[in-house]
């Protein structure tokens, strides 16, 4: 007579063996992947810095983004914070940060990459708050701290003097 139990016993060892090792084999994947993916935005810096992509427009929008900031008006703060977003989105895309939106290539930066990267979050989290919100009150020094984390990731991507 066949022993069903002993069967589905080995049957069920051997499912165990293969999917470990199926799982060892995509974690080491993904591993590799990753450093890839790093290893190609290293390049990429390399071979494109910003500045060298930007020229002398890059500064000249930066001084016309603290130009807004010397206002007096709300509405020049904030306007000044959405153009510091879409500067640092754009050299984000240049360096090679993978991503459809400014979230998520900050998301599939890792921390080591860019040590400016909370600051940056803490920005872009301000511009979504403004952009979302037509009644939300900025505050002169809340609007200062977001452009001044921008211009900090701007000089860690080489993008800023």
């Amino acid at each position: 007579m066949i022993d069903f139990s002993e069967i589905i016993w080995r049957l069920k060892f051997i499912s165990v063996v293969f999917s470990m090792f199926f799982g060892f084999i995509f974690i080491y994947s993904m591993v590799r992947f990753r450093q890839l993916v790093s290893l190609k935005i290293q390049m990429n810096k390399i071979i494109n810095p910003p500045e060298a992509a930007h020229g002398g427009a890059l500064q000249s929008k930066w001084e016309e983004i603290m130009r807004h900031m010397d206002s007096v008006r709300e509405a020049e703060w904030k306007f000044a914070i959405v153009e510091a977003d879409k500067l640092v989105d754009d050299i984000l895309k240049s360096s090679g940060y993978l991503g459809d939106t400014m979230g998520e290539r900050l998301m599939n930066i890792e921390k080591g990459q860019l040590l400016s990267l909370d600051g940056l979050w803490e920005a872009h989290k301000i511009r979504n708050k403004l952009v979302h919100d037509t009644n939300y009150f900025l505050r002169y020094a809340e609007a200062r701290r977001a452009v001044m984390l921008y211009e900090a990731a701007l000089k860690e991507l080489n993008a800023l003097g």
